[in-house]
């Protein structure tokens, strides 16, 4: 059994160029990496008409760079999940996630 680790390879500085203090916290992903997920919006995207033809191209580059995102926090603003009540989910991330369901919610609604 085994976790990933990540650790700043140097000090971290905020954009307002203060010393910034790392902590290892537990953390929920969004796992972009899984292949069936992949797929189904490469497959979406491919029906989609997109104007300049050139965004297509950025969202097939970001489709393949993207794997797990980070997406809880234990403070700040955002809503609290669901099955850990301790976090939230990160508002980037909150923002984004809400945006996806409300294109889908009418499915999962009765078409209300």
């Amino acid at each position: 059994e085994s976790i990933i680790y990540r650790e700043p390879e140097k000090m971290v500085m905020s954009r307002s160029g203060s010393e910034c203090i790392v902590a290892l916290t537990h953390q929920w992903y969004i796992t972009y990496d899984d292949s069936e997920w992949r797929e189904m919006a490469k497959k979406c995207l491919a029906k989609m008409n997109l104007y300049p033809e050139v965004t297509r191209h950025e969202f097939e580059r970001t489709l393949s760079g993207l794997n797990q995102w980070e997406c809880s926090d234990y403070f700040g603003l955002g809503t609290p999940i669901p099955w850990d009540r301790e976090v939230v989910v990160d508002s980037l991330s909150d923002s984004s996630l809400y945006m996806a369901y409300y294109t889908v919610a009418h499915f999962f609604h009765d078409g209300d």
